[in-house]
Parts: C-alpha cells; sequence; structure tokens
C-alpha cells in the first residue's frame, strides 16, 4: 500500500539513505520521494510528525492526502489541522499520542490498531494515558473485547497473549449466561488489583452461576452423519483407523458427539461439550490425516450456523488462567494462524 502511494518508481536522487531506510522501515522509500536525501527536513520533524506522514503514506489517515499536500501539512500546518485529517471525528489527543510513539516509524499494520483504538471512547482514553504508545504497549488493548478496555485491566495484563486468553475468558463467561452479563462481568473484572486479581476472577467466571446438563448435540444436516450407536462408532473407527472407538463411555454419556463428513476428503469430526456448550474437539482425514485449512474454514462456518464454538474448552483455559494468575508456565502457547487458534488435537494423535 506504501509503495502505491507514488505512481513511479523512485528516481537515483530519492532514494533511501541507510540512516532513512532504519528510521522509516518500509516507508523509507516512499519518504525519500518527498524528502530526497539527505532527508534533513523529514529527519527535523518532531516523531510526531514523522508518524503521521506514514499514516498518509498508508493510506489511513480519515481524509485522502496527496504528496505535495502531505509535505506541506506535516512541516507547516497546526496539530489540530494535522489530527483532523488523521483521525477525523477522533482527533483529540492524537498528536500527544504520537508523540510519546518512538523515533522510528511502524508498520503499517500498527497504525490500522492504533486508529481503530482511538475510535473506541474507553480505549482512547487508555492510549492517551500510556507512557510510550508503542505497538508492544497497545497490542493487548486492541486483544480485549472493548468492554475490558479499561485502566484497572490494561494495567493488570502483562502480554497480548494473556490478553488473548482473557478476552476468551470474557466471551466464554457471557455466552454461559445472558446477552446483559456483559456489563455485570466486566465491573466485576475492573474492580482493581494486580494480575493475579484480575485473572482469578476471570476463573471464577468461567464456572456458570446455574448448573445444567447437557444440551442435545447439533442436528447437523448431511452431508454430515451423525454416530448414534457403538456399531457405528467401530464402523467409523476402522473405516479412518483412528481411535475414535476408545471414546464410546464419552459419547454414551452424551457429552461428546461424533460425525462422518461426506465431502472429498470426508473426515471425522467430534464435539465435545462444556458449560459453555458444544465446541469443536478434532476433525480429521482417514489415517489422522490433517484438513486442509480452506476444508477446516468450511467446517467451522457450517458449525458456527449451528451453534458450536471453537477455541479452547473451558479446561484448557482455567489452566491458561491460572498460569497468568500465578506466574507459571504449564500451559503450552496458542498460535496466531486460524488452525492454531482452533486448538483442535485433544483427542486423539
Amino acid at each position: 500500500m506504501v509503495a502505491q502511494f507514488f505512481q513511479r518508481a523512485p528516481q537515483p536522487a530519492r532514494r533511501a539513505t541507510s540512516l532513512l531506510a532504519f528510521i522509516a522501515g518500509g516507508f523509507a522509500d516512499a519518504v525519500a520521494q518527498l524528502w530526497p536525501a539527505p532527508h534533513a527536513e523529514f529527519f527535523a520533524l518532531p516523531a510526531a510528525r514523522r508518524h503521521a506522514a506514514a499514516i498518509m503514506l498508508a493510506g489511513q489517515a480519515a481524509r485522502k492526502v496527496g504528496p505535495n499536500e502531505l509535505r506541506r501539512m506535516v512541516e507547516f500546518q497546526r496539530d489540530a489541522i494535522v489530527a483532523e485529517a488523521l483521525a477525523g471525528a477522533n482527533a483529540q489527543g492524537v498528536m500527544r499520542a504520537l508523540a510519546k510513539a518512538g523515533e522510528t516509524l511502524w508498520e503499517p499494520h500498527d497504525y490500522v490498531v492504533f486508529l481503530h483504538l482511538l475510535a473506541e471512547p474507553m480505549a482512547n482514553e487508555v492510549l492517551r494515558h500510556l507512557d510510550l504508545v508503542r505497538p508492544g504497549a497497545f497490542a493487548p488493548i486492541a486483544e480485549l473485547p472493548a468492554a475490558l478496555r479499561s485502566a484497572a485491566i490494561v494495567r493488570a495484563i502483562p502480554t497480548r497473549a494473556a490478553a488473548a486468553d482473557l478476552a476468551r475468558a470474557f466471551h466464554l463467561a457471557v455466552r454461559m449466561r445472558q446477552p446483559d452479563a456483559v456489563g455485570r462481568i466486566a465491573r466485576r473484572w475492573s474492580a482493581g488489583g494486580d494480575t493475579r486479581a484480575v485473572f482469578m476472577r476471570a476463573q471464577e467466571d468461567l464456572t456458570p452461576d446455574a448448573f445444567r446438563t447437557a444440551d442435545p448435540a447439533p442436528a447437523l444436516v448431511a452431508p454430515f452423519v451423525r454416530v448414534t450407536s457403538r456399531k457405528q462408532l467401530e464402523s467409523l473407527a476402522l473405516e479412518f483407523q483412528n481411535c475414535l472407538a476408545d471414546h464410546a463411555v464419552r459419547i454414551a454419556d452424551g457429552r461428546m458427539a461424533v460425525y462422518a463428513w461426506r465431502i472429498d476428503p470426508a473426515a471425522a469430526v467430534a464435539l465435545n461439550w462444556d458449560a459453555a456448550g458444544w465446541r469443536l474437539s478434532e476433525a480429521k482425514a482417514p489415517h489422522n490425516v490433517d484438513l486442509e485449512d480452506g476444508q477446516l474454514r468450511e467446517l467451522v462456518r457450517r458449525l458456527e450456523a449451528a451453534g458450536v464454538r471453537t477455541g479452547p474448552s473451558i479446561q484448557t483455559l482455567n489452566a491458561r488462567l491460572d498460569d497468568w494468575a500465578n506466574g507459571t508456565t504449564y500451559s503450552h502457547p496458542i498460535g496466531d494462524t486460524f488452525i492454531e487458534q482452533l486448538t483442535l488435537g485433544d483427542l486423539w494423535s
């Protein structure tokens, strides 16, 4: 996107110097087009103005700004005018926040996250009061749902991964209650205290207020075929060459449901039930071959339409919250990819 800001290739006299490459990163060539070597006028700009230029070069500003106007604006216009071009109605505090953004420019995606947080009132308040406004500092805020973006919670979040787990816990805590529980749970978790206090409250709320038995298994339509007898289960386990038959007791108890997904390639799909409802636990082709990303995405789309969730079980998530509360590292990290976020693989190897 940055390269598309200019329609022609950089001229030799307008190539980035090594210092500019260090300061501007992926924006270096585009910056060099506006501030030719030795780029003295760009280096002389306050940090906030350099970051403002990067936002405009990335095409993320609220108002489209052409190359000639861009340079004039960041060099000579008042902060209020620059801020309005960057963030429109969310302009208040933008330049003060960017003044704490550091000397080197960020990745384009980081500016997207920054502007998104500015547009959300609670996140805006927390963001503007950070001592250092850097991607590493505001990434945890971006992981949290809007209801949890309070200073009391943000202060207690040690890492982006911890924020992601707290967000998962919040989603499940609300899911197992009524929708109007959002505000009540958020207020309870925001009551103050250190990391341990916040994550222990989250652990407590992963237990529902009222206990109930397992819901009926989802009625998935063709090409799904549900296993409803021991004979079917043994036949499917033999066909797929897996250990599905070992789970007969749990299936008979109504806390696990198994389906054959009769497409090409066919897949054995297992769902588990916990207090937050039915969850996708595993999906494999014959001989325990992993499904391709596209097939998994289609499976998740169909299951979510039937009310089935994905992600870690309550038991797994509770263990992760316990790690954050106590500073331990017993749980395996959850990666960022779509497949890693599903956290499959807890039924068979």
